[in-house]
């Protein structure tokens, strides 16, 4: 091998492991920062928010395009906490709006597996109805699996 290239690659392979050490480390605080229901059904992570954006599509005709703005971490725990307490049907859609003062959680069950824009604004009519402002979509269950959409607060 020609001399002129050694330096090139040794650059390319730093580069190649610092980018790789920079990605666990982000990995590593997504998972630290997360957020864990009491009974452990739902955590909320930006890598959940991520899976969500995979399936978006094919789960409802409304969809998300970035975590919904956050209120503080405990407000997000105890609507995490009660939504996890709910007995959703586990074959169904299902999407989940939250109030963050209250922790209240409003949700509607599809009628088939991908939500109508309807079906899908429904619960946060609702809590605005009760609450006029703090209402936030939460999470969504699709194919059994569930989809938290808060990005953990840091507080």
């Amino acid at each position: 091998m020609k001399k002129s290239y050694i330096i090139p690659l040794i650059a390319l392979l730093l580069l190649v492991i610092s980018a790789f050490f920079y990605k666990s480390r982000m990995l590593q605080r997504d998972a630290d920062n997360a957020l864990v229901s009491e009974n452990k059904q739902l955590t909320c992570s930006g890598a959940q928010f991520n899976e969500y954006m995979k399936i978006m599509l094919e789960a409802g005709k409304m969809t998300l395009s970035q975590p919904p703005l956050s209120g503080t971490r405990a407000q997000q725990q105890k609507m995490i906490d009660a939504l996890a307490a709910l007995d959703l049907p586990r074959n169904q859609t299902v999407i989940a709006v939250g109030h963050f003062r209250s922790g209240k959680v409003y949700t509607q069950i599809c009628k088939d597996e991908k939500c109508s824009m309807q079906e899908m604004a429904q619960p946060e009519h609702v809590c605005l109805t009760e609450n006029w402002d703090e209402c936030v979509y939460l999470a969504m269950q699709f194919r059994e699996k569930q989809y938290c959409f808060l990005t953990p607060a840091k507080e």
